[in-house]
């Protein structure tokens, strides 16, 4: 397959079919760095623009319409725009309130008590993206623990904090790196990587650090790293290992929260880490994050801690804002309530696309396996991951496979897939993407035809 006019051809009929999106990208280049704000939304060779986006659809600049996966970054599991959540939030509007007022708000108490009901926490608090949530959460562990060294899996993205941008998706004989410029002085001898669901390394490296740990942040489910669930030994290891040391068991649920079920993925591992970090779907829509974690602990954001353990975790001017606090309550209630109508719905959709997407390239003697799969703990996994493989194996199990140039075609992923998929009216994110309890059985068919439409032409 020639890929270079693969990509070169699908370019041209992107390009053709979206002339307005091509002309505010154009203007948006004299203003803004690529275009946008946010890197993974600026694909090549330009992003679609002025999108309007309801449930599963999203209609562009042009009047193109698209089957959306991407979702809202994962985190619409109800689809764009529900009308549970615009309801509420124009009720409010209407009564002339919602918009910041420096003030705490009954919201901001509800949605607290309603998350921590559904997890194993004494105390939450609020602020506006996950970047902040886990930077805030390093903070505490470091605070709390008088201790350096962060501990994290390779693959995982924890967000643009500088505690954490090492080992995620530069591949150099292992995901080990230091991802960016501009951070201070020796973070990277700060932050030790081990490998995700490999409890043998994480031992070596608890027994290499030891006291010096200050903690282990990982994602039970795994995202940038390639959607995949941790194996309940590791997970439990993990825990044993944080104690044994004197660590903070650090779980960054901003992706997994809520998605599979409502509440936390570790609570049905069973598993209690010290600090939840949340984003994504907590807030509706609205840009909410959360740390969650034991009265010890979160004590240190208190003015009355102890100057030298005190951590300024302000939150900042738009943290708990009221009308996000009402969309994530009305949000988070509704999942609770219709958890039988959504979860195993979306969860079986997922495991059909990923047995459909297999099976189609398969027969067209294509090297393809997907990612999300769920296990007997999280069945009802909603995520899919698309990996072309260079290398014949039976399961992508690691993030070292899913961001090694010589085991996956990242470049087939990442562009020309989903320029494939563009084309024929579907927008996808990582191979594929996010269900949501907006897409209908039909949307998910269709988009497996257009699958099979894709590999038969790279077949031919």
């Amino acid at each position: 397959m020639d890929k270079k006019s693969l990509l070169d051809d699908l370019i041209k009929k992107y390009t053709l079919k979206h002339k307005k999106s091509e002309e505010i990208f154009g203007k948006a280049l004299k203003y803004q760095i690529r275009g946008g704000s946010h890197n993974l939304r600026l694909f090549a060779p330009f992003p679609i623009y002025d999108v309007q986006c309801l449930g599963s659809k999203v209609m562009d600049a042009d009047g193109n319409m698209y089957i959306d996966f991407w979702q809202g970054h994962f985190a619409n599991i109800l689809g764009h725009n529900p009308k549970i959540v615009l309801n509420a939030l124009v009720e409010y509007f209407q009564e002339e309130q919602g918009l910041t007022t420096g003030f705490p708000g009954n919201y901001q108490r509800e949605l607290a008590e309603l998350i921590l009901k559904r997890i194993e926490a004494d105390k939450i608090r609020f602020t506006t993206s996950g970047t902040l949530a886990t930077m805030y959460s390093l903070m505490l562990a470091k605070a709390f623990t008088k201790r350096e060294l962060v501990v994290k899996v390779g693959g995982g993205w924890h967000g643009a904090q500088p505690y954490a941008l090492k080992g995620i998706s530069v591949y150099d004989q292992g995901i080990n790196q230091v991802e960016s410029a501009g951070l201070p002085t020796g973070v990277d001898s700060m932050i030790v990587m081990t490998r995700f669901n490999d409890t043998e390394d994480l031992e070596n490296k608890f027994r290499t650090y030891g006291e010096r740990i200050a903690c282990l942040i990982l994602e039970p489910f795994i995202g940038a790293g390639g959607f995949i669930f941790s194996h309940k030994d590791y997970l439990q290891r993990a825990r044993e290992l944080t104690r044994q040391y004197g660590s903070l068991l650090i779980f960054d649920e901003v992706i997994s929260g809520f998605r599979f079920h409502p509440g936390g993925v570790h609570s049905l591992y069973g598993i209690k880490p010290d600090l939840t970090a949340f984003g994504k779907a907590i807030g509706g829509g609205m840009p909410v994050s959360a740390v969650a974690g034991g009265d010890d602990v979160m004590a240190l954001c208190s003015p009355e801690a102890r100057t030298e353990e005190k951590v300024k975790f302000e939150g900042g001017t738009f943290s708990a804002h009221p009308a996000s606090m009402l969309a994530g309550l009305t949000y988070i209630k509704y999942l609770i309530e219709h958890e039988s109508e959504i979860y195993p719905v979306i969860g079986e959709l997922g495991a059909k696309v990923r047995k459909g997407i297999e099976e189609i390239f398969t027969s067209y003697g294509f090297n393809v396996k997907c990612t999300g799969y769920g296990n007997s703990i999280a069945e009802n996994s909603s995520i899919v991951g698309v990996q072309f493989l260079s290398e014949k194996v039976d399961r992508i199990t690691s993030p070292e496979q899913v961001w090694n140039p010589k085991i996956c075609d990242i470049e087939l992923r990442e562009k020309i897939f989903k320029l494939a998929m563009l084309e024929r009216g579907f927008n996808i994110f990582h191979g594929y993407g996010a269900i949501s309890a907006a897409h209908t059985g039909s949307e998910i068919q269709a988009s497996l035809d257009a699958v099979e439409k894709i590999a038969m032409e790279w077949r031919k």
